[in-house]
């Protein structure tokens, strides 16, 4: 079940949805883009997407090339597996271009603890991949909607993090930053050695590596190794959208 919240308490007016205004007509279908490298992944979301008449389905290249609109209101599909980016970067670059874009994550399937650091970083919706053919045009209309695409229980685990991060708050040292050891650490995470390896190369117990990782993970905001190791030479698109 998916609940969508609506972002406004002002009464709907002629099925207007709750919200924000939805920033399509008929003679400007809502531009869709996909954001994925991979170009056979990229395609098949394409193909799901051009079966809805009310979207313009784009890559992250043509939506650049596009001129941005005040009006029209973007909705991004950020593959996890198919971005040169860590999604906290990733979102921060597209979000300086597109400032009131909307976003919906696609990934495995994943604890509700875990979504909850998407949704913490301002992302509208997760659809998982065993899930696009069924959800992902229904997920993009609703988010255009102003409403939320996620799970109640990843919400109800959004609002006990919000609950307990509250009542630390003045609890916690200041100036939460990457200490020396988990900087060490994320080196050798990027170097792509397993936490035994980590530990081993630092000389402390396997279990003490995880509990840095989990650290590491809340101060960055991400949920995976995956995302602490190096990319390589970033795309060209990702590039030009950095510099501008």
């Amino acid at each position: 079940m998916f609940l969508g919240v609506a972002r406004s308490k002002v009464p709907p007016k002629q099925n207007q949805p709750v919200g924000e205004a939805r920033a399509t007509t008929k003679e400007e279908p809502l531009p869709v883009c996909v954001v994925d490298q991979n170009r056979l992944a990229a395609r098949y979301l394409l193909e799901i997407l051009a079966k809805n008449p009310a979207f313009r389905a784009v890559t992250l290249e043509e939506m650049v090339a596009l001129k941005p609109s005040e009006r029209i209101i973007p909705v991004f599909i950020i593959d996890m597996e198919g971005i040169d980016l860590p999604l906290s970067e990733c979102l921060h670059v597209l979000r300086e271009r597109y400032p009131n874009a909307k976003f919906v994550v696609l990934d495995e399937d994943q604890l509700p603890e875990e979504t909850v650091c998407s949704l913490s970083l301002g992302v509208h919706g997760f659809v998982s991949y065993a899930q696009i053919d069924e959800q992902l045009s229904q997920a993009v209309d609703r988010i255009a909607q102003g409403a939320l695409w996620f799970t109640c229980s990843v919400l109800e685990a959004y609002a006990r993090r919000s609950i307990a991060s509250f009542k630390t708050v003045n609890q916690s040292p200041a100036g939460q930053g990457i200490t020396q050891r988990e900087s060490q650490i994320i080196e050798l995470v990027k170097s792509r050695l397993s936490n035994k390896e980590i530990g081993e190369a630092l000389n402390i117990q396997e279990s003490t590596v995880k509990f840095h990782l989990s650290n590491i993970f809340e101060k960055l905001h991400v949920n995976r190794r995956r995302e602490l190791q190096d990319k390589g030479q970033l795309s060209e698109i990702w590039r030009k959208l950095i510099a501008s």
